[in-house]
């Protein structure tokens, strides 16, 4: 019964997209404090109100397209579009008055955490509650609501005031100072142990979908990723804290593991025709039991996305757009099957354009004459490219990206790729109208958490050890791709490390951020290439393409702009607020 009436209040909460909403007003329109913290319903729909602020991510993110689409893992097909914000954000025009990403999050995210202070100052005042433990549960929530708010801000605007009182009407902000980043993180860390001393928290809701939910896996979860950032070369202070990282890292994924969290591997498929479980992953619903359960990756998740008609082929019926278009970069970073990467990691490509592959000389199973053959089945399970068929059921409908073909590359169409290739990842091939079987959003998973310690470790120790080995491996065998050798030296599994990263955790949310924290954000974003292909008669002709030079690697890019109307409110206090190069 418990858990039936969080998934009430919560589901009735996230409807609600601002405090007042969430009450009936009394006669004067107001609703105190007061009257909220001494009635138990009405304080659980005020927790309610703190999660109505969490962001959406994928499709939604940033501006109407995802997030990959500002890095180098993808280009905006409405970047033909005049006007469009992917276009503005490739020619240089962002601006503190015009967050051409997701303008709103700043607000967003102070508006939550001033909820949750709201909250954890009142709660113990409730003088009853019906469900004796939802007091320590919902605690540890706010908790953990507030380290994700703060956790957003940091990654985007580097270090934020750190605010865990009701401000009064009164207070001066003239006096206020930005902390470091590590002491942003200490405080991240903090509250997410602070919600770990609640025994009644869990580790994983068991009614319901797992769909924005706060719980003991995603405190581990934010540790994890918040300590990575603060020990990475972008917010170095001096101090190396990668010991520190690693020993969070390694908590955290053996608290997650001992839990029952693992990657999802069942022993065959339940979709028929995919390239891989990576691929079905993507497209499984999380589970509402108990572990042990087949889903048992997703640690944090949303509910169903909808992407079959605004990201995919324009063969299919009722589709709007193509969205975003994978770059023949990231093609480029899937190795072959045997492991081996298709283009020297040191140095991909000999000139700045990218059209000039720097083919790596110990790969003996790649043809530039057929570029897709045995590569990391990931690849296929990411992204459509030339003769991958669509409906995987029967392998009918052939992608034709070629000049002339059914779904051809174009430079001045929105339906059509602006690169060669289509999204795959999250998008069913049976999803159409009134049927949407598309896949599953995941802010927090078990591959991340394994990706995360390696990591850490790695820096931490100076050396490939075998436990780094092994967690990247865990991932490596889960996609049907062979292990990384013990042999390996420290600056060939760097660059490993690295490209493992952005193969699997593709147009998760997670290439744009490693990109500025790792401090190389420069080196990778300023081009976008494609794959032109030309046929004739049953041959194929490659010839890599510019999309498009980009103006966003000055440093300034490293971070966003603080909003130019909270500049100018710190402005007249006499503060400097705004990041560097704003």
């Amino acid at each position: 019964m418990r858990k039936k009436i969080i998934l009430l209040l919560i589901t009735v909460g996230l409807f609600f997209p601002s405090c007042e909403d969430a009450f009936d007003f009394g006669s004067d329109g107001r609703v105190t404090y007061d009257e909220i913290f001494s009635d138990y319903l009405l304080t659980g729909k005020y927790l309610t109100t703190a999660y109505s602020y969490f962001p959406y991510y994928g499709a939604s993110s940033a501006g109407g397209t995802f997030l990959a689409s500002f890095t180098d893992e993808a280009q905006d097909a409405q970047d033909v579009v005049p006007g469009s914000n992917s276009l503005k954000y490739y020619e240089g025009n962002m601006n503190s008055a015009s967050n051409l990403i997701k303008g709103s999050l700043y607000d967003n995210m102070f508006k939550g955490i001033r909820t949750c202070n709201v909250f954890l100052a009142r709660v113990d005042d409730v003088p009853s509650f019906t469900i004796q433990e939802h007091r320590g549960q919902w605690k540890a929530e706010a908790y953990l609501l507030r380290a994700y708010y703060y956790l957003q801000l940091i990654k985007r605007y580097g270090p934020m005031p750190i605010f865990k009182e009701e401000l009064p009407l009164d207070y001066d902000f003239s006096t206020m100072e930005r902390p470091s980043f590590y002491e942003n993180v200490q405080a991240i860390i903090a509250d997410c142990d602070a919600a770990l001393a609640q025994p009644e928290l869990l580790y994983r809701q068991v009614s319901g979908l797992q769909d924005g939910y706060m719980t003991r896996g995603v405190a581990y979860a934010i540790k994890s990723q918040a300590i990575l950032f603060a020990a990475s070369p972008l917010w170095n202070d001096g101090n190396d804290h990668w010991a520190e990282a690693a020993t969070v890292t390694k908590e955290a994924l053996d608290a997650l593991e001992g839990a029952g969290y693992g990657l999802f591997n069942p022993s065959n498929t339940s979709i028929p025709g995919l390239y891989s479980k990576y691929q079905e992953y993507f497209l499984t619903q999380p589970e509402s039991v108990e572990f042990p359960s087949v889903e048992k990756e997703t640690i944090l998740g949303k509910s169903r996305m909808t992407l079959w008609s605004g990201y995919s082929l324009p063969i299919l019926a009722d589709v709007t757009k193509a969205g975003i278009s994978p770059s023949q970069e990231l093609v480029d970073a899937y190795e072959t099957i045997d492991g081996v990467p298709v283009l020297d990691p040191t140095m991909p490509y000999l000139d700045d354009a990218h059209l000039q592959p720097n083919y790596n000389s110990a790969n003996t199973m790649y043809d530039p004459e057929n570029p897709y053959a045995n590569r990391d089945p990931r690849l296929f399970s990411t992204i459509y490219c030339n003769g991958n068929f669509h409906n995987l059921s029967n392998n009918t409908i052939p992608v034709e990206t070629y000049v002339g073909g059914s779904s051809e590359i174009s430079d001045n169409s929105n339906l059509n790729t602006r690169t060669g290739y289509y999204l795959r990842k999250f998008i069913h091939y049976d999803s159409r109208k009134n049927s949407n079987k598309d896949g599953f959003w995941h802010d927090y998973r078990m591959a991340e958490m394994y990706l995360n310690f390696a990591e850490a470790d790695f820096y931490a120790k100076g050396a490939v050890t075998t436990e780094a080995l092994a967690a990247v491996n865990t991932i490596r065998s889960r996609a049907g791709m062979p292990d990384i050798q013990i042999s390996t030296s420290t600056s060939e599994f760097e660059l490993k490390l690295r490209n493992e990263r952005r193969v699997e955790l593709a147009f998760e949310e997670h290439r744009y951020y490693d990109l500025r924290r790792w401090k190389i954000q420069s080196d990778f974003e300023g081009i976008v290439t494609g794959m032109k292909i030309t046929k004739n008669g049953e041959d194929f002709e490659y010839d890599r393409i510019v999309v498009q030079e980009r103006n966003i690697t000055d440093e300034k890019y490293l971070m966003w702009p603080i909003p130019l109307t909270e500049q100018n409110k710190y402005n007249a206090l006499g503060v400097e607020f705004q990041n560097e190069g704003w």
